[in-house]
């Protein structure tokens, strides 16, 4: 068999999106972690950079602008090199933040699901 068919473009996509959704995860729960630690310093949880690069050298082809986009983050660009405003975490906006990487790691996941089900269904000829 062929390997190509399960490392195609679109499934390597998706797959970056999968750690780039874990990685911001990991960064706001660190926060919400440390909310209360004099002298943290937040980590930045906007990883739309990577996930934009992601998506520009996956050569995957759309055939219009909105059918695959890097995410329209619109968290603070705080970065772990600046300290918080008086040592204090918005926990609000993490617990915000949080839910929408759920949400987006969760639509990435079932693509991808659906993805390898699919191979699934064209290898052994019958669905599930």
């Amino acid at each position: 068999m062929d390997a190509k068919i399960l490392n195609s473009n679109y499934s390597n996509l998706l797959k970056k999106a999968v750690k780039v959704y874990d990685k911001q995860h990991e960064a706001i729960a660190k926060n919400i972690a440390n909310s209360n630690t004099d002298g943290y310093k937040r980590i930045n949880t906007d990883f739309s950079a990577q996930l934009k690069t992601a998506v520009q050298n996956s050569g995957v082809k759309t055939s219009r602008d909105k059918h695959i986009q890097h995410s329209n983050y619109s968290g603070t660009s705080i970065t772990g090199d600046s300290p918080n405003p008086e040592g204090q975490i918005d926990i609000a906006r993490e617990m915000t933040d949080l839910s929408v990487n759920q949400i987006r790691h969760e639509l990435v996941t079932r693509a991808l699901q659906r993805y390898y089900s699919g191979v699934s269904s064209a290898i052994t000829g019958r669905n599930r």
